[in-house]
């Protein structure tokens, strides 16, 4: 069958393929930008594949970039455009529970989906939009089942995150797993103590970002994942996810599409973790980046202040904005509070930084008569800083000169 592939992405790349065709080579579009096409999804990347060889792909192409040669994979930097372009290829047993121990390059298409995780990503399109389909893919995304290609079993023993990236589709489109494809899962979840957790947490965000999460939360119990999982085996783990299903459905619903942080903020927040120390060791094991970790912990401050109808002007001078947005969106969905303030809080705000204020330190130091730094000069510089956040103080060197001798005259007193 032939698809129309209009989207810019693919208009862009066709001249990539014919490049590559020029030279005798076989070139296709695989992988999720061919699903996401086939559901109406929109797509974000491209991905190619090809009869030709690295060295032969780098022949083809003046600027290449060597990203992981020696598993068939080159960059393409073609008409400003970056292109991840792969060999087709067939792959031995996988000792490390990731990368093969050894890679075949091979000429033919249909070899290589056979190392394809998911029938639904074993689909490709020619460059005229021609459907190439050998393991039932189109009809597994027409009734909405995610199967293994071939024997599941050894899919998920050669990589043991497809295990994870089973349930993270699911949750993102809705499907169901086939039932031989669900007892490999469970079969082999132990297998998950063997990939690092870098790759772990990003399905794991990408699971708990799901549109249809609360129709998919309960694989990860019922395949036995979270007791592979740092931190999760926990014993009201049922309780946790139906809470954050009820959550995250609510968002949905307002068609509220959710950070990272605030997904895993919410997650964290359902967690039996009492104390500071013990969550944020609960980040650092999932291996999130410290500005992560800093905007998980703003989000957790924040939600018990907009419960209490605590947000004040210095709360939102002192928090990102856009982390202050997107919790004031948490809580409508929620059903928490009703009408948006934040946006107006902030214009209000008649300073939205310190470098905001007419005076700094040095001119501090000039109107206390000192030559050399004190405690009193930070003191100043905070207390100013606050009272014209709270509108009590205008920004102005003549208000600012008479604040400083008013709060040197009260110390002294």
């Amino acid at each position: 069958m032939i698809y129309s592939l209009t989207n810019p992405l693919f208009q862009k790349a066709k001249s990539v393929m014919k490049q590559i065709e020029s030279h005798n080579y076989e070139a296709y579009f695989v992988g999720g930008c061919v699903r996401d096409t086939l559901l109406n999804l929109p797509i974000h990347d491209i991905d190619i594949a090809t009869s030709a060889r690295p060295d032969e792909v780098e022949m083809i192409f003046a600027n290449t970039i060597d990203l992981g040669k020696q598993h068939g994979t080159v960059i393409v930097v073609w008409q400003k455009e970056t292109y991840e372009i792969t060999t087709f290829r067939t792959e031995d047993s996988y000792s490390d529970f990731r990368h093969p121990d050894n890679v075949q390059f091979v000429r033919n298409l249909q070899e290589d989906t056979l190392r394809r995780d998911f029938t639904i990503n074993a689909l490709a399109f020619d460059m005229n939009g021609r459907l190439y389909d050998y393991h039932g893919g189109k009809l597994d995304l027409d009734a909405k089942i995610i199967r293994a290609v071939g024997n599941p079993m050894e899919r998920f023993y050669e990589d043991a995150l497809r295990i994870f990236r089973a349930i993270r589709f699911a949750s993102q489109l809705g499907f169901t797993v086939d039932g031989e494809t669900f007892r490999s899962m469970k079969a082999l979840a132990k297998n998950l103590n063997q990939v690092s957790m870098e790759r772990i947490r990003i399905e794991m965000t990408k699971f708990l970002q799901g549109k249809y999460f609360n129709d998919s939360y309960q694989l990860l119990i019922d395949a036995n994942i979270y007791r592979y999982l740092p931190m999760m085996n926990v014993a009201n783990i049922q309780e946790v996810l139906d809470q954050l299903a009820k959550k995250y459905y609510a968002m949905h619903q307002h068609d509220y599409e959710f950070s990272e942080s605030m997904s895993w903020a919410i997650f964290l927040m359902e967690l039996p973790f009492n104390s500071v120390t013990d969550k944020r060791h609960f980040l650092k094991v999932w291996t999130h980046s410290n500005q992560t970790i800093k905007d998980i912990k703003n989000i957790v401050e924040l939600i018990p202040l907009f419960k209490a109808n605590q947000i004040d002007l210095e709360t939102v001078y002192h928090y990102q904005n856009e982390i202050l947005l997107e919790v004031e969106q948490y809580m409508q969905s929620q059903a928490i509070i009703q009408k948006p303030s934040i946006e107006v809080m902030f214009n209000s705000l008649p300073i939205k930084q310190r470098t905001d204020i007419v005076v700094n330190g040095a001119d501090i130091m000039k109107m206390l008569g000192l030559t050399k730094g004190k405690p009193i000069v930070g003191e100043l510089i905070a207390e100013i800083e606050r009272n014209i956040i709270l509108q009590q103080l205008d920004n102005t060197q003549e208000a600012i000169e008479a604040f400083v001798s008013s709060y040197l005259k009260d110390s002294v007193k």
